[in-house]
């Protein structure tokens, strides 16, 4: 599995270092849209987007911060490690959390969890 990831780990982070900063940055400028198509809220109050804007740009970093570690090596385990936290957290909050879950929710959980499974196979891999 080790040879799989070195030959593929640069385009994975890569692709999905741009659709996780994607993501963050539209949250961050359309968040009243994520959260009416995403999670189903049709009356956001200031102190909600305010969290869903600052989310966004804590996502975009993580996202950029994925991608800088495709070309960066040295930087890939710390970076890994938190962007494994964060998709592992967003399965977790939409499986066991307190909203219902939307279609959106539980594609956006299935895609990062899968995301996390990839990073933490990588990470397992990587020799200490």
């Amino acid at each position: 599995m080790s040879e799989f990831f070195e030959s593929n780990i640069g385009w994975i982070l890569v692709v999905s270092g741009v659709l996780t900063a994607l993501a963050g940055a539209g949250a961050g400028v359309f968040p009243k849209s994520l959260l009416r198509l995403a999670f189903g809220v049709d009356n956001a109050d200031g102190a909600l987007l305010f969290f869903v804007m600052h989310w966004g740009v804590l996502i975009f970093v993580v996202g950029a911060l994925l991608s800088v570690a495709a070309n960066e090596p040295e930087l890939r385990v710390p970076i890994l490690l938190a962007g494994a936290i964060e998709k592992f957290a967003i399965l977790g909050l939409v499986l066991f959390g307190p909203l219902k879950r939307t279609t959106a929710m539980t594609l956006i959980a299935a895609f990062d969890g899968s995301l996390a499974v990839i990073y933490s196979l990588y990470l397992l891999s990587v020799p200490h």
